[in-house]
């Protein structure tokens, strides 16, 4: 591939030796990723295309029945011939620890792009465990928003687990999981796009260029929220006219960074960070 227009921004030829893991469905931000140079890709879905994914996701009537893992590893070849594709059909919350390291430790960064609260979970537990970027894309009920979630060792304090805390609370109470039904490909292509600009940033931090300083620039403004529906609002409260104001040009189509502190107990994090402490002191 030429790769030259987009070389003062992208440090290519760190993405060509990065290998990335995606856990759920941002098939589209895979397919962005292998087209800005990313080396090898591991694809893990049990899922099958059926008709309602052609509506919201790249499938075609073509695909339907078929592993979604593998219609996409042949898509990202086709954009890119020189990628490595690894394709898992298998339920990502059943594999051990064990498991899971000697199949995913390789990897640069994780995406988790998936509904299924305990998924996001698990992908908080093991890029902690393996001390490796992580993104969470999360599309919100409606696809009226979403959000995108970010952890990036010794850089982001707050884990998943820390900003998510309500999260895990209200699924201990059977209301962890939250329907996107009504999200267009638009909707979701919105917020795929700001995590492709992230996990740019997350694979080529420290590079002199726009997305070799963008995690730097965040900092622990790990919670992106992107606002696609002008009459979004988060429990009755309009949360991006509190960060943005009532000027009229804030209408839609925002995305707002919030600054995240990690929680002390978190059963996630926590030892991590007590451990760094006492290297630190000692």
């Amino acid at each position: 591939m030429d790769f030259s227009r987009i070389y003062p921004s992208v440090a290519v030829e760190i993405l060509q030796q990065s290998h990335v893991t995606m856990v759920g469905g941002a098939y589209n931000l895979c397919n962005d990723l292998a087209r800005c140079g990313v080396g090898s890709i591991s694809l893990v879905d049990f899922d099958t295309v059926s008709q309602s994914n052609i509506a919201r996701q790249d499938f075609s009537s073509a695909d339907i029945a078929q592993h979604k893992v593998e219609v996409v590893a042949e898509r990202l070849r086709r954009t890119n011939p020189e990628i490595e594709v690894e394709t898992y059909i298998l339920n990502y919350c059943a594999l051990s620890d064990e498991e899971h390291d000697r199949l995913f430790g390789h990897t640069n960064l994780f995406i988790f792009s998936t509904d299924f609260f305990p998924a996001q979970a698990k992908g908080n537990q093991a890029a902690i465990r393996l001390q490796v970027p992580a993104s969470f894309i999360g599309l919100y009920a409606g696809g009226r928003a979403g959000e995108v979630i970010f952890w990036y060792p010794g850089v982001t304090p707050a884990c998943y687990r820390c900003i998510c805390k309500s999260r895990y609370q209200a699924f201990t109470q059977g209301q962890g999981n939250v329907s996107s039904t009504g999200g267009t490909i638009f909707d979701l292509r919105m917020v795929d796009a700001v995590a492709g600009q992230i996990d740019l940033g997350l694979l080529t931090r420290g590079e002199d260029n726009r997305y070799g300083h963008l995690i730097d620039q965040l900092g622990n403004r790990n919670l992106l929220q992107i606002k696609n529906d002008p009459t979004y609002t988060l429990n009755g409260r309009d949360i991006f006219r509190q960060y943005l104001g009532d000027n009229p040009a804030n209408f839609s189509f925002t995305t707002i960074a919030l600054p995240m502190e990690r929680e002390p107990d978190c059963p996630d994090c926590a030892a991590l960070h007590n451990t760094v402490a006492q290297n630190i002191t000692n």
